[in-house]
């Protein structure tokens, strides 16, 4: 029974303020631009050593992390493909070796542009690809809203 109240009062606990949980971050959310103009239907990736954070521009350039991101240095990527597919690679990711942010672009076909084929990237390279992103953000512990890139 005890372990049964313990379960329900972490539970109850962890719907409290914006802490970080296992497997999930605190809220980030901005607004993308390229050129003045905003970047509808971008991929937004927020990538440290362990976590990777997910959002997608809407029409306006706004993006939200889905799982948030982890507190501390991010390297953010961001990433648009013309026609809003994302190229098919030639080949599959090994997986070795691989931290977090490689897996995940692995799995989106970023970083490896010179062996696929299809849709264009509009998004430089050197902000597209999350193992060589020129974007960080110190995210705060409390989370970061207006985290605002103009590329």
């Amino acid at each position: 029974m005890f372990r049964v109240v313990s379960l329900a009062a972490l539970l109850l606990l962890a719907g409290c303020g914006e802490s970080v949980l296992p497997g999930r971050g605190v809220p980030v959310s901005g607004r993308i631009t390229l050129g003045g103009k905003p970047l509808a239907d971008a991929d937004v990736l927020f990538t440290n050593d362990t976590f990777v954070g997910f959002g997608k521009t809407d029409a306006e350039g706004h993006y939200r992390l889905v799982q948030g991101a982890l507190p501390g240095l991010n390297r953010v990527s961001l990433s648009k493909y013309e026609g809003g597919k994302a190229p098919t690679p030639t080949g599959s990711p090994g997986g070795d070796g691989m931290d977090a942010g490689q897996m995940a672009a692995a799995q989106m076909g970023w970083g490896n542009e010179k062996k696929q084929t299809g849709p264009k990237q509009l998004v430089r390279g050197d902000y597209a690809d999350p193992a060589t992103t020129k974007l960080t953000y110190d995210v705060s512990a409390e989370g970061s809203s207006g985290v605002d890139f103009n590329l």
